[in-house]
Formats: C-alpha cells, sequence, structure tokens
C-alpha cells in the first residue's frame, strides 16, 4: 500500500494509532503509506508525528478546522498540490451529544454543529477528492460512523442524525462510483474509550473498545473492501427495528428511562452540576448491551 493516504485524525487515541501502524514498516508490512495527518491543533499531532518518524514512517501534518467548509476545500487544495493525488480517505473526526430531545428544544445549534463536522465536513473532502480518486480510476473511502445509526438508541438524536446522513450519501455515492474501482466502507463503530465521551462520567461504568481495537476495525475495512463493519449487536439491533419496531421502541424507552441524562443536560444556569450516578440496573444493562451508546 504505497500510496499517499489522508487520515482524518482525533489526536491521541484510534488516529494516531492506525497512523503509526500504516505508515511503518513494523506491524503491517506492507504498508508504508504516506499519512496525512489532519488536526486543529498542531501540538496535539507532534507527539504523534514523532512516533510516527521512530516507527520508520513518513506524515505530513495539516492544521484544518473540518467544521468549517472553506478550511476543508484549502486542504483538499493543499494535499492534491503536495501529494497528485489521494488513494485512501479516512473520515474519523466526529462530535458527539448525548442530550434528550426534551432538553435540546432551545438548542438548535447542537443539531448544527453536529452537521457541520459529522456530515458536511466529511462530505466535503469527498467531493473535493473524488475527482482525483476518478482520474486514476482506483480510490477508497472509508467513513467512521456509529453503532447508533443502526440501534438508534435514545438521547444521541443529534449525533446519529449526522452520521446516519453520511451513511445515505455514502450508500447512494457507492452505486455511481464502483465501475471507477472507488469502494466506499461504512464502520459502525461501537463505542470506543475516546476523549470524545470523557465528558460524560457515567461512562467509566460503562464497556467499551479500546483505541487498538478500533483501529483493527479500520485496518480490516482498508485491506477488504467490505461495504460495511458492524459487530454483532449492531447488527441485531437493525433487525430488530426491521422485523418489530413498536417492540424495539419500547425497549429503547426503558432504556431511556433507565439512564439519566448527562451532568450538563440536567444543569441549568447558575446551579452547581449535578453528579450523574448509574443504578446497578443500568450497569448490569450496559453491560449487555456492550458498545452501545446509551
Amino acid at each position: 500500500m504505497k500510496y499517499p493516504a489522508v487520515y482524518m485524525m482525533e489526536p491521541g487515541a484510534r488516529g494516531e494509532i492506525l497512523s503509526i501502524a500504516f505508515s511503518s514498516k513494523g506491524q503491517h508490512q506492507d504498508a508504508g503509506a504516506k499519512v496525512v495527518i489532519v488536526a486543529r491543533d498542531p501540538e496535539k499531532a507532534k507527539e504523534t508525528l514523532a512516533k510516527i518518524k521512530a516507527a520508520g514512517g513518513t506524515a505530513k501534518f495539516y492544521s484544518c478546522d473540518l467544521s468549517s467548509l472553506d478550511d476543508c476545500d484549502k486542504l483538499v487544495a493543499a494535499v492534491l498540490k503536495d501529494f497528485g493525488t489521494c488513494h485512501y480517505l479516512v473520515n474519523n473526526a466526529g462530535r458527539s451529544i448525548r442530550r434528550g430531545i426534551a432538553n435540546s428544544f432551545d438548542r438548535f445549534h447542537d443539531f448544527e454543529r453536529t452537521m457541520s463536522l459529522n456530515y458536511f465536513g466529511s462530505l466535503r473532502l469527498i467531493m473535493g477528492f473524488l475527482p482525483a480518486m476518478m482520474k486514476q480510476d482506483s480510490g477508497h473511502i472509508i467513513n467512521i460512523s456509529s453503532i447508533g445509526v443502526l440501534t438508534q438508541a435514545p438521547r444521541f438524536s443529534a449525533y446519529v442524525a449526522s452520521k446516519a446522513a453520511l451513511d445515505a450519501f455514502s450508500g447512494c455515492a457507492a452505486s455511481e462510483f464502483v465501475d471507477n474501482h472507488i469502494h466506499f466502507t461504512t464502520i459502525n463503530m461501537p463505542l470506543v474509550r475516546t476523549p470524545m465521551i470523557a465528558p460524560t462520567k457515567m461512562y467509566n461504568s460503562v464497556p467499551t473498545l479500546s483505541p487498538e481495537q478500533a483501529a483493527d476495525l479500520v485496518v480490516e475495512a482498508i485491506v477488504y473492501k467490505p461495504v460495511r463493519i458492524a459487530t454483532r449487536l449492531g447488527i441485531a439491533g437493525a433487525m430488530l427495528h426491521a422485523v418489530s419496531p413498536k417492540l424495539t421502541q419500547i425497549i429503547l424507552n426503558a432504556a431511556f428511562r433507565m439512564f439519566p441524562d448527562s451532568t450538563a443536560a440536567q444543569t441549568k444556569k447558575g446551579e452547581a452540576p449535578k453528579e450523574v450516578e448509574m443504578t446497578p440496573e443500568a450497569v448490569a444493562f450496559a453491560q449487555i448491551t456492550q458498545g452501545i451508546h446509551w
């Protein structure tokens, strides 16, 4: 895989691990990709760049706010100027919001900002790199989606809707570009222990994937190019919605009532934060449904 690759990195999490794996001659002997690391903060990328160099790989960092369409356009132009093309695009950046709809009536901006990064930012990059992929008659676009798109877990309406939009676009686009040898892979990623979930303290009691395990799913996508990668629990959730939607809604409503809203969602302006505690029943349910965002 000796190709330039554009990789949207969450510094310090699965982005770092995957970047090192595919830029080096270590664990993945046939990799040696030219990795492009993208993040807003250059300081957060320094450690990853140093690890890549120490592993014998090559990588270049670009600072970019992926929620800004102008920044996305500048990124595409810079990468094409420096590398000439792009073979692999991994859309990994994301913003998650855990808040019930009843606590969101006056927070329409939550829906706007999740869409701006999770959907429009990724879409802008896809649309920017597709012409180069068409010209070379090959390419692979990997979108890090969420298990929530399959399970439709409550309290994540803003986040899941933005990820579902990208899933739907990719499904349509894949049919248009299959004869151009351009592949689209959606990874319905379960809950991963990253900085994105750190503010939700209740996740300390919830089983999650490690960044290393999450990176393995992305490696699988790059190597085998499947249409979708999902866990058994995610697939089961989608099947339940298809076979018995009303029953599934009742089950999810029970889970919705079992798990409290986040501290931020429950705390009004001027009030001291209220620490959220999980009941033993909620902890047990989370263990059974490992990887689902509750």
